[in-house]
């Protein structure tokens, strides 16, 4: 009897990893209702278990959905995680063809010469400086001008590179197993209530919290680390000179230059303010990276702004419970994108 225990309770956790470290099983888990989504109450919310930042998140309206024209416009979008599939797609913009990809994508691409084809840079605040510290070629027209790229054969010279590559790839892929499979496990609302009794205690009894996040001095809004630290070049606080400034600008132009060459019509830069720029740009030293970038008189690429509106709207554009932004924050990017459209 005690040998049956013994490998059922084996063989149950060894069916709990697979399927938890799987991500076809983890989604088909979803789908039947046996495990939920980590992610269903925000990204910060799922790395504090704050209950007081605890917020469903809400699915957005979809203004065009089954009712677009049948217009000559084509819409491309190089971008990050505001835009990934899950929140923005193509009921979401009046145009006659929408192909977006993440920015460390590439893709070839053949433009359609009979649509006025634009597209659009937009990246978030805190990748800016990431983006275009390098050429920006993420998509190759086909019927334009092809872009080279390096070899990808390995050397005699580079051998301990490709080894330490496939090391460090093999290391992220048993991180992100292992962060999988501890969302997959421990996801339900009964584990997250005893994750929020425990964060409670230690934020009010010895004034801790998760070290991903930060609270803004009010308390009223929680924060990623990623945008308050500092030392980090993601931050709203770290040092940008004028002249790092000035050879982003160079790259925003060459990235238009580039593409107008390739066939697009237009090209336009987007820059999501980081939330804590809009909510709490007082914790900090802030280099107003985008304001600079956006006013600066070396910039000859058409913007799409929406630092202006989201500063007049601090409390209203971003989620309480997520970096990212709310249903009211994304219908006024969508809104500024739906005009260029027009």
């Amino acid at each position: 009897m005690n040998k049956i225990a013994k490998y059922s309770i084996l063989i149950l956790f060894s069916l709990l990893w697979v399927v938890g470290c799987n991500p076809t099983l983890r989604r088909t888990a979803f789908e039947w209702g046996l495990t939920k989504d980590s992610y269903r109450f925000g990204d910060l919310y799922r790395l504090s278990n704050l209950a007081q930042f605890k917020q469903t998140t809400e699915a957005c309206p979809k203004k065009f959905a089954g009712n677009r024209s049948k217009n000559n416009t084509a819409l491309y979008i190089i971008g990050d995680s505001f835009t990934e599939k899950e929140r923005i797609n193509a009921d979401d913009f009046n145009t006659n063809g929408y192909l977006r990809i993440h920015w460390n994508d590439s893709l070839n691409i053949s433009l359609d010469t009979a649509k006025r084809n634009i597209l659009v840079l937009q990246t978030v605040e805190r990748h800016f400086r990431e983006h275009f510290a390098v050429p920006v070629h993420q998509f190759t027209v086909e019927n334009g001008l092809r872009s080279t790229s390096p070899s990808q054969k390995v050397n005699e010279g580079h051998v301990s590179d490709f080894f330490l590559a496939l090391y460090n790839e093999a290391e992220q892929t048993l991180k992100e197993s292992e962060e999988a499979l501890t969302s997959f496990l421990f996801s339900g609302d009964a584990f997250l209530r005893f994750k929020e009794w425990k964060a409670a205690i230690n934020l009010s009894w010895f004034g801790r919290h998760n070290d991903q996040v930060a609270l803004s001095p009010d308390k009223k809004n929680i924060l990623f680390c990623w945008d308050t630290d500092s030392t980090r070049i993601t931050s709203s606080f770290n040092y940008l000179p004028d002249s790092e400034l000035q050879k982003l600008i160079q790259q925003v132009n060459q990235a238009k230059d580039y593409y107008k060459k390739q066939g697009f019509d237009e090209v336009y830069l987007s820059i999501i303010p980081n939330k804590t720029s809009i909510v709490a740009p007082e914790m900090g030293h802030y280099n107003h990276l985008v304001e600079r970038v956006q006013q600066h008189s070396m910039l000859k690429t058409p913007l799409i702004d929406t630092w202006t509106p989201f500063s007049q709207h601090s409390e209203e554009a971003y989620s309480l419970s997520d970096t990212h932004w709310n249903c009211q924050g994304q219908a006024i990017w969508l809104e500024e994108v739906n005009r260029c459209l027009k």
